[in-house]
């Protein structure tokens, strides 16, 4: 597969980030999924890499589904100041980003350390302005922004080498079957 250009690298960057902002002011369990059907309709028809992609975005998206669960669940977040199952549009944002991967983000499959520097710093600035617009809250300020420091710290170079291995995989396939 051939690299991004500088131009669709940062067009995929900002198709996020306008996403991302449409998806938490929105709130909506009807204009959220609306505009991750718009996202990924522009991505694939722009600089989307197939079913392969789509694959990667499905297996993202599922994981975010359970991993906003699980931090509702064991109180690292609430909605409204209660215990409650993680909104339709927050579990919206996982798709979105999972497109950002191979594309605006494909430099740090090979720099993880960087990756989780960078997953740790935005993890905390992209939850802290998400609960800062949004009804969700975290139960204990300063915990939960550890841990989602922590735990994007982790995660954010896990899914950047996680992307490295899916999409390389094939390629490698490809250049086998050559040999």
């Amino acid at each position: 597969m051939p690299d991004d250009t500088l131009l669709q690298k940062a067009g995929n960057g900002l198709l996020f980030n306008l996403s991302w902002l449409a998806i938490v002011t929105s709130q909506s369990l009807l204009i959220a999924p609306l505009v991750v059907v718009v996202h990924l309709t522009i991505h694939q028809l722009w600089i989307g890499r197939g079913l392969r992609e789509l694959q990667f975005i499905a297996g993202c998206s599922l994981f975010g589904l359970l991993l906003d669960n699980l931090l509702f669940a064991v109180g690292v977040f609430t909605l409204d100041g209660r215990a409650a199952l993680a909104p339709l549009w927050l579990t919206c944002l996982w798709p979105v980003l999972a497109t950002t991967f191979d594309h605006a983000f494909a430099s740090l499959q090979r720099q993880l350390t960087l990756a989780g520097i960078l997953g740790g710093i935005g993890g905390i600035m992209s939850y802290y302005a998400g609960t800062s617009m949004s009804a969700i809250g975290f139960a204990d300020p300063a915990y939960g922004l550890a841990i989602i420091g922590a735990l994007w710290a982790g995660l954010f170079p896990a899914m950047a080498a996680m992307a490295q291995f899916w999409f390389r995989q094939e390629e490698n396939r490809g250049e086998a079957h050559l040999a």
